[in-house]
């Protein structure tokens, strides 16, 4: 059993009580016991081909890997064959900027919410099809006409043909999502059952900006001239090749040492040692 120290469990309560601070009392995280396990209550979605998405609220513990809950998740979402042969179905974590990322089987769900905190970020889990099409249909391309007999058409009506497909899709996007994460957010919008008090993207939007503008005001020079400090992309796909980079706010004298630190912080690695990584230029 791995012994862990005051300071790690007073680290992770303090995260913890930070996440409870802007959520209802259903969505309240346990404290962490002496081995940093935790409990909590999960929203999860669900969507099957050509179905409406649906939800389902399950407890979860932070031990729980991704197959854990998958597998929980079918059984939930579809009690009625679960006697039978399954498609395999995969989880995906959607944020609000539509950006989806589907988990590898070793993460924790409820490890990776709490950490969403740290980037102030906020988003939802999505249990689908591991083949599932995120495509509607109406924005694929028309099939090929078998037979030899189709006229071929000028160039004015190849024209017009292209300008009426152009004209059915953009009809389509506007009345159809451009996949599942769409879906996800235009049918099941924000609502006062939600883990946040008020609404969570406008929150966390609002937070990110504060703690932008915050760090901003740091790095501006005091002689007036020029700011001091930007973004940079780290790349890490050799340490998480399902996320190749993040993205930092630093000032131009944050040095390598400190750039690695916050990068493993970035990653959910903070408890690895900064000495065994370091950074190196790509060109």
């Amino acid at each position: 059993m791995a012994s862990h120290s005051k300071e790690e469990r007073e680290k992770l309560a303090k995260q913890i009580h930070d996440w409870n601070a802007s959520r209802l009392d259903l969505f309240h995280l346990s404290d962490p016991n002496e081995n940093l396990d935790f409990f909590g209550v999960m929203r999860f979605y669900f969507q099957g081909d050509g179905e409406k998405v649906s939800t389902k609220c399950i407890r979860v513990a932070s031990t729980a890997n991704t197959t854990d809950i998958i597998n929980t998740l079918v059984e939930k979402f579809r009690p009625d064959m679960r006697m039978l042969s399954l498609p395999s179905y995969a989880l995906y974590e959607v944020h609000v900027t539509r950006e989806e990322r589907r988990l590898s089987i070793d993460e924790y769900p409820l490890v990776l919410q709490l950490n969403w905190g740290n980037d102030l970020r906020e988003g939802r889990f999505l249990l689908k099809g591991e083949h599932q099409k995120t495509i509607p249909s109406n924005l694929q391309s028309d099939p090929p006409v078998e037979g030899n007999f189709k006229r071929k058409l000028s160039k004015r009506e190849k024209k017009e043909q292209k300008k009426k497909e152009k004209e059915a899709k953009l009809k389509g996007k506007e009345n159809q999502p451009d996949s599942v994460a769409d879906q996800l957010y235009n049918e099941l919008p924000e609502t006062s059952f939600t883990r946040s008090i008020s609404n969570p993207e406008a929150v966390m939007r609002r937070r990110r900006q504060m703690k932008l503008e915050k760090k901003l005001e740091q790095f501006k020079s005091k002689d007036g001239g020029p700011d001091t400090g930007g973004t940079l992309k780290i790349y890490g796909q050799s340490i998480k090749p399902d996320v190749p980079y993040k993205t930092l706010l630093l000032s131009m004298y944050d040095t390598a040492e400190h750039v690695v630190k916050e990068t493993l912080i970035k990653y959910g690695l903070d408890q690895e040692d900064p000495d065994n990584f370091c950074l190196s230029q790509v060109s």
